[in-house]
């Protein structure tokens, strides 16, 4: 167990310790902020809401999710970022239990968990306010658990508790992101049984978990229904079929092979140790998929894969789920490798290659700082910059110098380097390098530079900061200028119920600014926009803060600052 103890303590140095380090990003994090919030304020947790209106493309566990991190831990970025960190950690230690209890093998098992953890694409991910962690979690649950059972043979009480498990966890994750819940984990499964030529299990294993499954849901589907009876046809019809056959056009359409290079990408740092992994042979990799467990690694990435590039809407998190699986099959090779012996030939000059690129890019960051042309993108971060790249330069050379060393020497200085690099990089990115994308620090000091209540204003923005608007002082009645897809659902339903809509067209905004009683009307814009939002005729204040900018059209009797 000790060594499921290092990997504990590389994820919490290299996920938990950075979350608060920088900043909220639009539009992503401050929706998975803002509809967690409202749900909080109006206490109405079945049916999601964005800026009042319907807004059902989630269903509800990731949203709850976040609103328990915020009532432990306060409104925050660490508390919003917390659930997507979790389900990283989940994915990791589902497949240390997967090749614990299959090969019993600790070191194996955390090997695989940690180069989990050390994939580009599990890390951005998974520190990142957005649910395809939380949802890869529990998926990764589903495919471990599953695969499990079919182990057994017979149904024992072992094999029953995994099936009940099998079941919690794909209810959990159709909770957290729909029936892409089942998708994934059924296409590893069934690659695994038609591999073993298992026929028989396709009609035995699903029922209990289906049962199990069910009884997870039913409570929140029927509370969504009663909510609101349309969000069952919006969900599976638009946010389902339409969106994996193309029949709701904006949804990223992209050709067959466009995921490829976000899987392979995607595996670094990890995959510096892919060369590794690749030198045993074909002969050795035929024997290790002799191995159940790595026969059904292997369906577990490239069925789930072929599913995603064959669906007409493509995001590169999508693939996410591959990425587990794919640790595991590259722990077997980097096992297998070490286990044959020798000078280690490849391990080492992979790590040399990878000590040499760090040492060039910290001395280079270093003279980059202490030249220091540009202070004003840098001068809140520059110490943490200045550490990072120590910490890099001090990685690269102890790899090198370690290099005709025991290999475990320099195994453990990858993984150790990584931890110390990313734990103090999370908070070495300055605000201004994210720039506009980044605007809660503007936001903030907006009010008392233009001179109005957050509180009492009409506050009017457009599509790209409404999330953040909203956010940061706690309106989600404003409205937006502008057209936007992400809103047109909710928009048409409260018109047609007689709602106020998030939505006002240029003539509303015009008559609104124009009405003789009236608070102040705030419009808020990125700053790259200075012109948006102006009503010709009428007296305003225009004050730009960072990368935001308002138009301040002061309530009647107000005297303005022109």
């Amino acid at each position: 167990m000790k060594y499921l103890g290092l990997v504990f303590l590389f994820f919490i140095f290299a996920y938990l310790v950075p979350l608060a380090g920088r900043p909220m990003v639009t539009p992503d994090e401050f929706r998975y902020a803002e509809i967690p919030r409202e749900m909080v304020e109006k206490g109405d947790y079945a049916a999601p809401r964005l800026l009042t209106v319907h807004y059902f493309e989630k269903p509800v566990l990731g949203y709850w999710m976040t609103a328990a991190s915020f009532r432990l831990f306060g409104e925050n970025a660490f508390a919003l970022r917390l659930p997507a960190a979790l389900g990283a950690g989940l994915s990791a230690f589902m497949i240390w239990l997967l090749l614990h209890q299959t090969l019993r093998d600790d070191r194996l098992a955390a090997l695989a968990a940690a180069l989990c953890l050390c994939s580009g694409m599990v890390y951005g991910v998974g520190t990142f306010a957005v649910l395809d962690s939380q949802v890869t979690g529990f998926i990764t649950g589903v495919s471990v658990t599953g695969f499990m059972a079919v182990l057994e043979p017979r149904l024992t009480r072992r094999k029953l508790l995994l099936l009940i498990l099998c079941g919690i966890f794909a209810g959990l994750a159709f909770m957290t992101k729909g029936f892409i819940a089942f998708a994934v984990p059924a296409l590893a499964l069934a690659g695994f049984l038609c591999w073993e030529r298992r026929w028989k299990d396709f009609l035995t294993l699903p029922w209990i978990p289906f049962v199990v499954m069910l009884v997870v849901v039913a409570p929140w589907v029927i509370a969504a229904h009663r909510a609101d009876p349309d969000y069952w046809r919006y969900f599976i019809v638009v946010e389902h079929w339409q969106r994996f056959t193309g029949g709701s056009g904006e949804q990223h359409p992209e050709p067959f092979w466009f995921l490829l290079p976000f899987l392979v990408a995607g595996a670094f740092p990890a995959a510096l140790l892919a060369p590794t992994a690749l030198a045993v042979g074909r002969k050795e990799w035929g024997r290790l998929l002799q191995r159940p467990v790595y026969r059904f690694a292997l369906s577990a990435v490239v069925l789930p894969f072929l599913f995603f590039s064959a669906s007409s809407g493509k995001l590169a998190t999508y693939i996410l789920p591959c990425f587990p699986p794919l640790a595991v099959l590259l722990a077997a090779g980097v096992a297998a490798y070490f286990r044959q012996g020798g000078h280690n030939k490849v391990f080492q000059v992979s790590l040399t290659v990878w000590g040499v690129l760090l040492t060039i890019a910290a001395l280079g960051t270093i003279a980059f700082l202490a030249v220091n042309p540009f202070p004003e993108k840098i001068a809140g971060s520059r110490g943490m910059l200045f550490a990072t790249a120590a910490i890099g330069l001090l990685w690269g050379a102890l790899l090198l110098l370690c290099c005709r060393k025991v290999w475990r020497t320099r195994f453990y200085l990858f993984f150790f380097g990584l931890a110390a690099v990313l734990a103090v990089g999370g908070w070495a990115i300055p605000p201004s390098l994210i720039g506009s994308k980044a605007p809660e620090a503007d936001l903030q000091r907006l009010p008392a530079l233009a001179g109005f209540d957050p509180s009492r204003a009409v506050l009017v923005t457009s599509p790209s900061l409404m999330h953040a608007v909203a956010w940061v002082y706690h309106r989600p009645d404003v409205r937006t200028l502008g057209s936007h897809g992400e809103l047109e659902y909710g928009n048409t339903r409260a018109a047609a119920e007689g709602r106020t809509p998030v939505r006002l067209t240029h003539g509303e905004y015009e008559a609104l600014i124009r009405t003789g009683e009236r608070p102040d009307v705030v419009y808020i814009e990125r700053a790259r926009k200075p012109d948006d939002g102006k009503v010709d005729g009428e007296v305003f204040s225009m004050v730009r803060v960072g990368g935001v900018h308002a138009i301040v059209y002061r309530a009647p009797g107000k005297e303005a600052d022109k």
